[in-house]
């Protein structure tokens, strides 16, 4: 159930017979060409909640297309007398994962007197590539443990194929739409990887979330305030307890130049819902390193103190990501505090280190090399082992500890079916690979 409370929107009701009255269209016009070129996106650092248009403001005419080249027309849509929310996708974020059932929720609770559309634009964590929204390589450990590992399209067509892959993985009931090589629509309603905006028939923005539902954003406050609806899920605030719990190691490694994430979760264990005030108290960083935090969004790394909502009976993940240096090993130190803001005696600190130099049991990572290579990566129930030149091996595999778990000499074929999901390092005569088990 969502429990949420805001402060009354002076909604204008929406009128059936009313015609939109909207602004220029962004461009886009005919069907893009798969093979047309995406074009250069610069880096957005800035706040969500600001970037594009706001409420109040009269909505930009625009037509995206969908795979099957079918097309929508904002005017079009606002013409049928039902008022339009528009959602940003990006597969490769982990919030709008997480949000497609909200979305689903609220496409069958207002059936009828509301057209929902997702609007696919830019990747958010890119594998390999810079994220524009972070600045630093930022693929995310839930993309690696769940191997959502798409580059930045440079094409229409490459875009197209994520958004099949995505439709393919999970069952989306608002249809999506592609935005043009060029972003159109990204640049005048973003830049955001996941925001919102509620249109009323007359073209005119009625609500726009930075992040889409996140607190003290609430949808289903909104579409109960312009419909006169009355969906049960715009309540207040409650009160229960939260327990936190370390999922991996407080200190984690890997060589220089990646992103060492440490990771926990927080659990609602009670019946309400509640707010967690999440701080970053202390950030001891090397030169040329930075931190950011990951809980219901991901943050910026200036970003230190942040409340979100946490639903009754949800465990949210929660992760500290350390953006190292590749010029040299060295040590970074977050230390996050976290408090119950229904009761301030349910508290929590922990101390994060992320260290580009390898337990002394595991050696020094070295990757790529060419001496093996391992595959499929990230890997479910078994290893592949590849070595350049037969011979025989020494084969180990540890955790995320330094602990040795696995001994295998000369097997090229590894079961690791009975590991739980997450990073672990294989050594081969000295030699470190790190690898994914989902």
């Amino acid at each position: 159930m969502r429990k949420l409370l805001l402060l009354p929107f002076l909604f204008l009701s929406f009128q059936l017979t009313a015609q939109p009255n909207l602004l220029p269209s962004i461009g886009i016009g005919a069907l893009p060409s798969d093979n047309d070129s995406v074009c250069y996106i610069p880096w957005y650092l800035g706040s969500y909640y600001t970037s594009g248009l706001q409420a109040g403001d009269t909505a930009f005419d625009f037509t995206l297309y969908n795979l099957n080249g079918d097309s929508l027309n904002l005017e079009t849509a606002l013409s049928n007398g039902r008022p339009v929310l528009l959602i940003a996708a990006s597969y490769t974020c982990p919030v709008y994962r997480g949000m497609v059932p909200v979305i689903n929720d609220v496409v069958n609770t207002y059936a009828g007197l509301l057209d929902v559309y997702i609007i696919y634009t830019i990747e958010a964590h890119p594998d390999i590539d810079t994220s524009v929204y972070f600045g630093y390589v930022h693929t995310g450990t839930p993309n690696i443990l769940e191997g959502i590992l798409y580059r930045q399209p440079t094409t229409y067509g490459e875009r197209k194929v994520v958004v099949d892959d995505m439709l393919d993985s999970m069952t989306t009931l608002a249809p999506v739409f592609i935005d043009g090589p060029c972003n159109n629509w990204w640049s005048t309603y973003g830049p955001a990887p996941n925001n919102s905006y509620l249109i009323d028939t007359n073209g005119i923005i009625i609500s726009k979330h930075g992040w889409f539902d996140r607190y003290p954003n609430n949808i289903y406050c909104d579409l109960d305030s312009l419909l006169g609806t009355n969906s049960g899920n715009c309540t207040g605030i409650g009160n229960s307890n939260y327990t936190f719990q370390l999922t991996s190691a407080d200190t984690m490694y890997d060589v220089a130049g990646t992103t060492i994430s440490v990771d926990a979760e927080l659990t609602n264990t009670g019946t309400q819902d509640i707010l967690i005030y999440a701080r970053r108290i202390e950030n001891d960083m090397p030169v040329g390193w930075a931190s950011s935090m990951c809980i219901d969004v991901c943050y910026s790394t200036t970003t230190d103190s942040v409340v979100f909502l946490l639903p009754a009976g949800i465990t949210q993940p929660v992760h500290v990501y350390f953006y190292t240096s590749s010029v040299t090993s060295d040590t970074g130190h977050v230390k996050m505090g976290f408090k119950n803001l229904s009761d301030p005696t349910n508290k929590n600190t922990i101390h994060t280190f992320g260290i580009t130099t390898m337990p002394t049991s595991i050696n020094q990572i070295i990757t790529p090399n060419t001496y093996f290579s391992i595959a499929p990566n990230p890997v479910t129930t078994e290893l592949k082992i590849y070595l350049s030149t037969p011979s025989n091996f020494d084969l180990q595999i540890f955790n995320a500890l330094g602990e040795k778990i696995i001994q295998a000499n000369n097997k090229s074929e590894i079961d690791v079916s009975n590991l739980k999901s997450g990073i672990y390092f294989v050594k081969i005569n000295n030699v470190v690979m790190k690898f994914v088990k989902q």
